[in-house]
Order: C-alpha cells, then sequence, then structure tokens
C-alpha cells in the first residue's frame, strides 16, 4: 500500500480486527462476482469501497460446462455469489479449495452459506444447496444479502489468510420479521 492508500483506509487500518496487514491482504484480494441481481451487485460495491481493487464478474453463462469456469477461477482466491444453485462452478471450487461465499434473498429471510478455509481435495464434490425457493422481489433484503457476503468475504480475506486453513461450512439465516438469526456451523470441508 502507498501512503494515499493508508490515507483511505486509516479508519480500517486503525481496527486492531484489521490493522496494516489485514488491508494489505483487501487489498490484494481478487474476488469473483457471480450473479447479476442487487445482491451481488451490493456485494462488490461493499468489497470495491473496503479497498478490494481486482473484482472479477462470471462472464454470462460462465456457470455452465463451459472451459471459461476454470479460466474463471484461476483468477480468483474467493468466490462470491447470489444463489443457491448447485453448478460445475461450485464443483470446481470445491475441488480446488477456493472458499465460496453464497447468499440468497427470500421475501421472509436472507440466507448465507460461507464454505470458508478449505484446503485443495481433488476429488471433492460440491455440496448441494437448498432449493433456491422463491427470489425475493424486495430491494431491502437483496441489498441485506450483498452486505452480508461482502462483510463474510472481507472477514476471510483478512482472518484466513493469515494463518492456515481451517476448514468451516458455516449456514446463516437472517429473518426479516425481527425474529433471532440463526448461525450453525455445518461441518467441514
Amino acid at each position: 500500500m502507498d501512503a494515499v492508500d493508508v490515507a483511505r483506509y486509516a479508519r480500517h487500518i486503525a481496527l486492531p480486527e484489521i490493522g496494516p496487514a489485514g488491508q494489505a491482504r483487501i487489498c490484494a484480494a481478487r474476488v469473483g462476482i457471480v450473479g447479476s441481481d442487487l445482491a451481488a451487485e451490493t456485494a462488490a460495491i461493499y468489497l470495491k469501497a473496503a479497498g478490494v481493487e481486482q473484482l472479477f464478474p462470471l462472464p454470462p453463462g460462465g456457470e455452465g460446462q463451459g472451459e471459461g469456469v476454470p479460466a474463471f477461477l484461476s483468477t480468483v482466491d474467493l468466490i462470491v455469489r447470489s444463489g443457491f444453485d448447485d453448478t460445475p462452478l461450485d464443483a470446481e471450487a470445491a475441488r480446488l479449495g477456493l472458499p465460496v461465499i453464497a447468499v440468497r434473498a427470500t421475501p421472509d429471510a436472507v440466507d448465507m452459506v460461507s464454505m470458508s478455509g478449505r484446503a485443495p481435495s481433488p476429488g471433492a464434490a460440491a455440496i448441494p444447496f437448498q432449493a433456491a425457493g422463491t427470489p425475493s422481489t424486495n430491494d431491502a433484503s437483496a441489498v441485506l444479502a450483498g452486505t452480508l457476503a461482502a462483510a463474510e468475504a472481507l472477514q476471510l480475506i483478512v482472518r484466513e489468510s493469515s494463518g492456515p486453513f481451517t476448514p468451516r461450512i458455516r449456514h446463516m439465516r437472517l429473518p426479516l420479521d425481527g425474529r433471532e438469526p440463526q448461525v450453525q456451523e455445518i461441518g467441514s470441508r
């Protein structure tokens, strides 16, 4: 980071959870964005504002079996996606050990699954996500989903890249009716 970056991110650097090393990891991170909805767009906006300079949107149609998937995954360290659809991209990300954060906004809740800190496992198959459910038409829930995805991604970039892999799969559900959020550790990869 140069002096301009230090001045711009001074508040982040002052946080003990981030510090100069964490902010340097944020600035150097390469994040793939999968999805073209408001949740993916919001995640990209927050990641860029936090200092992620290298955001790579998945080209349209790139989630299929095409040759673009390995090329796309070779350019990123982490994937943030909207939707819980299980695709060949997810299977290839699992095989490579890339962390994936998936969010879904429905009319009554926001769900996030974070598959983080996985060591590469060449024989691994992707963990199938739940059925997609009814997508939200509520812009506020989509913005919340994108914000949650960005926060989880930044936490992974700062914490997980500084030490050994900690295999973890976590599901978080934020009900939009005021009920308590639910967080569960699903297991490890």
